[in-house]
């Protein structure tokens, strides 16, 4: 199904849900069941749980403290998140339309967006917004303010549980109470995040161990000699040719490009050995650079460029760094002909101009193609780079943009197929250390439970540090802007505080949701 097909599909059934629920909420129908409707969200309000509340509310001066850290993070999450958004827009228009993010992979909600696990994305859905509710019940109560109610959250289905303070106190309150109670359940998302994260990575797969050697696939693209195949995520490739192979052999592999190997691999602890293509693929070109501009397509195995025969990875990087940017060079690349299930040569692909990478990623002055490649189509990790990657993303860093690249990777296992890790995963590492004596499945299951809760709770916390009302952090930066107003405008009468005020709260509403918008429909524009 095409992809703008489904993105409306999913926007009729959200639009579709939200109307029938309107239309409950002004029948009345939902209140007779103690329930209300805001915008599809169900809350199914109670009065219990709020003993629970107050007993974890007793130690005041710590959640004191915690209130005021609260509002430290959600500014620099506030911060970060929009200058990660910034930073996107900057790039949108390098974004091929085919490799646009789909309405479906923003939206945060399990059964929706795919790349998230059913059952996982719902038991860590629930603990994320219950933690997120009850930070702000917590501190709520501190500050002597009464819960009207609690409840469960449901969309569609149960997405948590929801504390509901008493609105009219909250308003009346001093900003110092109120920023508190607002930061409050981004920020504990946060740390639930961060200790989630401890768990999985540290005391969990920290102590994983190889129980065998070997390249492992982590993802497979669509229509490459890899995908032909039929391998999958998880294989492990065990000999190519009846040689056995290891992950750095891959670089040095020197098959014909499109001539068919043998490769052996473990999937399920058997070994299997299949036909498919060597070479290096193409997995995307950019519009408008020379990959692109020479006809270069994906799926696309490289043949040779300037009379040099691309092998592997090496002789690749190795024939680019003698390019000249600017200078014409000869190019062939072989097509795969379904017919005769073999490759042959293009007919369009001939010659290519290389661009300058300066002029683009600005570092080095050398040939640029603007193209994404992988031998066999595959993306291809060393076991104990697998490993690494889950336990220490941070490993070799040494600069800030190393911790933050090695930050956003980590976020990203779910898009290399390292997330959730089952299936022939489950047979390449094994428990070990403390938990030698765990059932493989049992242990997986675990370390998957605390890598979701810390995805989720993560996205949990940076969506709602948004400066976006109705958002907890929309709320915050209101506060903030009307203090900064009043400390720098200080003989203007309260209408022109709340006109300025206002104004710039709506600026980064609309700020927030063009951003957004931009991701999604931007690259389709171009």
């Amino acid at each position: 199904m095409d992809n703008l097909l489904v993105i409306f599909v999913i926007i009729a059934f959200i639009i579709g849900y939200v109307f029938l629920m309107t239309y409950l909420e002004r029948r009345k129908v939902l209140e007779r069941y103690n329930m209300s409707s805001w915008y599809g969200f169900i809350m199914w309000r109670t009065l219990r749980g709020q003993k629970l509340v107050d007993f974890l509310a007793s130690p005041k001066r710590f959640w004191r403290i915690y209130a005021t850290i609260s509002k430290a993070v959600c500014l620099i999450v506030m911060m970060a998140i929009m200058a990660l958004l910034l930073w996107e827009a900057t790039l949108v228009t390098q974004i091929p339309a085919d490799q646009a993010p789909t309405l479906d992979m923003l939206v945060g909600l399990p059964g929706i967006n795919p790349l998230i696990p059913l059952w996982y994305g719902i038991l860590a859905l629930a603990i994320g917004v219950a933690v997120h509710e009850i930070g702000h019940g917590i501190i709520t109560r501190v500050a002597g303010m009464n819960i009207k109610s609690m409840g469960i959250l449901l969309f569609i289905f149960p997405v948590g549980a929801f504390v509901e303070p008493d609105e009219n106190a909250l308003f009346k309150s001093s900003k110092k109470v109120r920023t508190g109670v607002f930061a409050a359940g981004p920020a504990t998302n946060i740390f639930l995040a961060l200790f989630c994260a401890f768990m999985f990575s540290t005391v969990m797969v920290g102590s994983a161990e190889v129980a065998s050697e070997g390249p492992v696939l982590t993802t497979i693209y669509e229509n490459t000699p890899s995908d032909i195949a039929g391998l999958k995520s998880g294989y492990q490739i065990i000999s190519i040719n009846g040689e056995p192979i290891s992950y750095n052999d891959l670089n040095y592999l020197e098959y014909a490009p499109g001539s068919k190997i043998n490769l052996t691999y473990l999937s399920d602890g058997n070994e299997y050995t299949t036909e498919s293509f060597a070479g290096i693929v193409i997995l995307s070109t950019n519009k408008g650079l020379p990959a692109a501009d020479s006809g270069l397509e994906p799926g696309m195995i490289i043949k040779s460029i300037d009379g040099e025969i691309i092998r592997n990875e090496f002789e690749f990087r190795d024939t680019l760094s003698k390019l000249r940017p600017g200078g014409s060079y000869e190019i062939s690349a072989l097509v795969y002909d379904v017919e005769f299930d073999s490759y042959i040569p293009s007919e369009i692909v001939k010659s290519i101009t290389p661009a300058n990478r300066a002029d683009y990623i600005g570092d080095e002055e050398i040939a640029y193609l603007g193209v994404t490649s992988l031998y066999l189509g595959a993306n291809i990790m060393d076991p104990q780079i697998v490993l690494s990657r889950m336990t220490n993303p941070y490993t070799g860093a040494e600069s800030v943009g190393d911790y933050i690249s090695g930050t956003l990777m980590y976020i990203a296992l779910p898009f290399s197929g390292l997330q959730p890790l089952d299936g022939p995963y489950r047979d390449i590492f094994v428990p070990g250390g403390i938990f030698s004596g765990w059932n493989n499945d049992a242990f997986w299951i675990t370390a998957n439970c605390f890598y979701w809760i810390f995805w989720i709770s993560l996205m949990l916390g940076m969506t709602n540090a948004l400066p976006a009302i109705p958002l907890d952090g929309g709320h915050l930066f209101r506060d903030w802007v009307d203090t900064l107003v009043r400390r720098f405008k200080k003989n203007i009468s309260e209408d022109e505080v709340e006109r300025i005020v206002s104004a710039i709260s709506t600026t980064f509403i609309v700020l927030v949701v063009f951003l957004i918008a931009w991701l999604l429909i931007g690259p389709r524009l171009m």
